[in-house]
């Protein structure tokens, strides 16, 4: 009697359709993988150009050429699109800050390279503009408010943490009040640049006044 090959390997058979079917899971992921960048990186170029006002999933979704509900799978409101483009620069940001205070570089220097990077990242248009959206969203949204107020939190304590080795005689609660104020710093030089009124000796006047701050050369007002 003789026996045919596909009586002969019924394993190999199932196993040749699991591959496939596996193969093409593979290729859906894949796919999605790439029509999500695609969103982001749309959405991000939207934003910078338009603001919040251009801001819409039905713009997001017609610059990406597919569907308003084909976005809403990947995400569901305009917030969520928002947070995909904001949530890498805030994470790139901490990160770097994590590493640097880390480092084996000395407090100080790692506080001086700190203070030059907020200088350098207030003249980047594409981070200043992405920040000023951030805070208009904050201002209107309360889910993107909590990620804005997430991201604070967590960048007053590992700059609160740097200070403290900065300056040994700052109490943990003078390390967040020095931290909170270097941050409003930092904020208000971004928005000069971002509205185009730098003031001559900007950048200097900056950086001088953080280092007063940080290493307690400036008198703090007396608390009634």
């Amino acid at each position: 009697m003789t026996v045919s090959n596909e009586q002969r390997s019924p394993r190999k058979r199932r196993t040749s359709t699991a591959a496939a079917a596996a193969s093409n899971t593979d290729g859906l992921r894949a796919q999605g993988l790439r029509t999500r960048n695609t969103i982001i990186r749309v959405a991000r170029k939207l934003l910078l150009e338009g603001g919040p006002l251009e801001f819409s999933q039905r713009a997001v979704a017609a610059a990406a050429g597919i569907s308003v509900s084909n976005l809403q799978y990947y995400f569901p409101t305009r917030i969520a699109v928002l947070r995909a483009v904001i949530e890498p620069v805030i994470q790139a940001y901490l990160d770097d800050m994590k590493r640097a205070i880390s480092s084996d570089a000395s407090p100080r220097d790692v506080f001086e390279e700190i203070m030059q990077r907020s200088v350098s990242d207030a003249k980047d248009a594409k981070y200043n503009a992405l920040f000023r959206h951030l805070l208009s969203f904050a201002a209107t949204d309360a889910e993107c408010f909590k990620l804005y107020d997430e991201w604070y939190a967590t960048l007053t304590r590992d700059l609160a943490q740097l200070l403290r080795a900065v300056n040994p005689a700052f109490s943990a609660a003078d390390s967040r009040h020095a931290a909170t104020m270097l941050i409003a710093l930092a904020d208000g030089l971004t928005m000069q640049y971002g509205t185009g009124r730098q003031t001559q000796a900007l950048d200097a006047y900056f950086i001088a006044t953080s280092r007063a701050i940080a290493y307690g050369t400036l008198t703090a007002p007396a608390v009634k």
